[in-house]
């Protein structure tokens, strides 16, 4: 089986499980992807300040206001989703007209419409420009030429095979893009 050491599941996987050494079998990257898969948004949650602090890290040490700025970035982002979660909050407590609760209501409404329009926009770029690149390749003059190779099962019907006829398959990484 070939697969693209630089394709996001591998990135993903080589920083989740802090590795450059890629497994050579199928069954124990697949195993290892779906335990990431399941931990991985706690894990980002426990480790956020760590990783914001590597998102910075610089070889020049932050100005005051570098400083400043991101703190109160932080703190803005970190309001932002504690309004965002106090959706959960209505499970229990009706909110009553001018209250602090309501304000805290508005403020995480913004923040979901914002994050979902903000998010929707992304997904569907990343979506046309896949659709648009899908299959096509040029030639030496520029001229688009369809793709002649064949298409690829993917990581979860490959180990599906795999499983059903008792083998693991070797994997092959390409190292190109």
């Amino acid at each position: 089986m070939k697969l693209n050491i630089n394709s996001n599941t591998a990135q993903l996987y080589r920083w989740f499980y802090s590795t450059s050494v890629m497994p050579e079998s199928l069954c124990p990257y697949f195993w290892k992807l779906a335990l990431m898969w399941v931990f991985i948004i706690p894990y980002v949650i426990l480790s956020l300040p760590i990783i914001l602090m590597e998102l910075t890290n610089t070889s020049d040490e932050n100005s005051t206001g570098e400083r400043a700025g991101f703190g109160f970035l932080i703190w803005l982002l970190l309001g932002m989703i504690i309004c965002m979660l106090s959706y959960v909050g209505l499970i229990w407590v009706i909110p009553t007209k001018d209250s602090f609760f309501m304000f805290v209501l508005t403020i995480g409404s913004i923040g979901w419409a914002v994050g979902i329009i903000v998010g929707g926009i992304e997904l569907f770029k990343v979506l046309i420009e896949k659709w648009e690149n899908r299959g096509i390749k040029y030639d030496e003059d520029g001229y688009r030429i369809w793709n002649p190779e064949p298409k690829q099962d993917s990581i979860i019907v490959s180990f599906v095979k795999a499983s059903y006829n008792k083998y693991c398959p070797k994997i092959d990484w390409n190292y190109n893009k």
